[in-house]
């Protein structure tokens, strides 16, 4: 683990930062600041010892790849669930969160992005679309993607109950 100073051809100062993952290879990562540099090798360090590291290159990997691999992950959901989760990635999260890598993903975003559903869509809908989102990025921490997902303390809106009417057993022998 180094850190060098290296010199643009504009005439700026960044810093490369070289490390070793856990299996020993080699990456790299740029920084402005040699104090940017300094603390992404130590928290790099940190996150080893823990047992929290994350391979900086995996969280480059786009929603739009999580995605279906998290919609195929379980063979025993119900068709209708699996159209249904389909459809939520398809048209509510992919034209927004696609092209994004999945390590970019902060909690303003989704937060953001359920604040934007509340204003056009009922609460139990929202609901559900968060909760796909979620299940896609509990899938990007369980295939160590990213170290924690960015769907938590994130406020929905309160769910609708409609109170339904049902029939006793009088009301039936008049049908």
């Amino acid at each position: 683990m180094s850190i060098e100073a290296r010199k643009l051809k504009s005439g700026r100062t960044v810093y490369d930062v070289r490390l070793r993952d856990p299996a020993g290879h080699g990456y790299k990562r740029t920084l402005r600041t040699k104090r940017e540099a300094e603390t992404f090798e130590a928290s790099q360090r940190v996150d080893r010892v823990r047992g929290a590291w994350v391979d900086p290159r995996k969280s480059s990997t786009t929603f739009a790849d999580v995605a279906p691999a998290w919609l195929a992950s379980n063979p025993a959901k119900r068709p209708s669930t699996l159209e249904r989760d389909e459809i939520v990635v398809r048209v509510h999260l992919i034209p927004v969160l696609g092209t994004r890598p999945v390590g970019s993903i902060t909690p303003a975003d989704v937060q953001a992005l359920v604040n934007t559903w509340c204003r056009k869509q009922a609460a139990n809908t929202v609901r559900r679309q968060y909760t796909v989102l979620s299940a896609v990025m509990a899938r990007a921490v369980l295939s160590d993607l990213i170290a924690r997902s960015p769907c938590r303390g994130i406020k929905l809106p309160a769910a609708s109950h409609h109170k339904r009417h049902i029939v006793t057993a009088d009301e039936l022998a008049v049908l």
